[in-house]
C-alpha cells in the first residue's frame, strides 16, 4: 500500500513539475507581434485592429505612397524563393482578372542599383514601389517575417488583411474573391 501510495505521489510531483516547465518555457518565448487570426473554413484574415503595427506604419507612409482602392502585397527581399513565386504567380492571375490598376506590389529591399535591377525584372508586370522595410512594416510572426495583402478602400484606410499560407492556396483565393466583390461595388457606386 505504501508503494503504491508513493508512486502516486510522485506521479503527481512529476506532472506538476511538466506543467511548470510548460509554463516557464511559454512565458520566456521573444515577444513577436500579436496577431489574432479569423479563420473559416472560406478565410484565413487578420484582424486589422488585432495588428496596430500594421496600421500605424501604413499610416506613416499613406501620405507619400497613398492610393486608394487597391490591393497591395507587401514582402521583405529574405522571403522564401518558392513561397514568393507561388503567391506572386496567384497576384499576376488576379491581375488579368481584376486589372493592373488595383494591384500594387511593396517589396522591402535595399535602395541599391542591384536591388532596382532584380525588382524591374521580377516585377515587370506589376505595378510595384519598393518601399523601405522600417517604412512600412513586414510583421514577425512565429519567428519569421510574413508578406500580406491588404485591401486600401476609398478613404485610404487599410481594410482587410491577409497572410497566404501556401499550403493552402484555397485561401488566397478566397480573399481575393472578397477583394473582387469590393472593386466590383465600386463600379456601382
Amino acid at each position: 500500500m505504501n508503494i503504491n501510495r508513493a508512486l502516486i505521489v510522485s506521479l503527481f510531483i512529476l506532472i506538476l513539475l511538466t506543467v511548470a516547465t510548460v509554463v516557464n518555457l511559454n512565458n520566456s518565448k521573444s515577444p513577436t507581434y500579436s496577431v489574432s487570426e479569423y479563420r473559416d473554413d472560406e478565410a484565413f484574415m487578420i484582424n486589422v485592429q488585432c495588428v496596430p503595427e500594421i496600421v500605424r506604419s501604413y499610416e506613416s507612409v499613406k501620405e507619400v505612397y497613398g492610393k486608394k482602392n487597391i490591393l497591395f502585397f507587401r514582402y521583405v527581399n529574405n522571403s522564401c524563393n518558392s513561397c514568393l513565386d507561388s503567391q506572386l504567380n496567384e497576384l499576376l492571375n488576379f491581375q488579368e482578372e481584376i486589372g493592373k490598376e488595383h494591384i500594387w506590389v511593396f517589396p522591402a529591399y535595399p535602395n541599391d542599383r542591384n536591388s532596382k535591377i532584380q525588382l524591374s525584372n521580377e516585377l515587370a508586370k506589376y505595378n510595384y514601389r519598393n518601399i523601405p522595410a522600417d517604412s512600412l512594416l513586414v510583421p514577425t510572426y512565429e519567428g519569421e517575417q510574413k508578406s500580406y495583402f491588404a485591401w486600401i478602400n476609398g478613404e485610404g484606410e487599410m481594410d482587410m488583411v491577409f497572410v497566404p499560407d501556401r499550403s493552402n492556396v484555397h485561401h488566397t483565393r478566397q480573399y481575393f474573391l472578397e477583394v473582387k466583390k469590393r472593386i466590383q461595388n465600386l463600379g456601382e457606386n
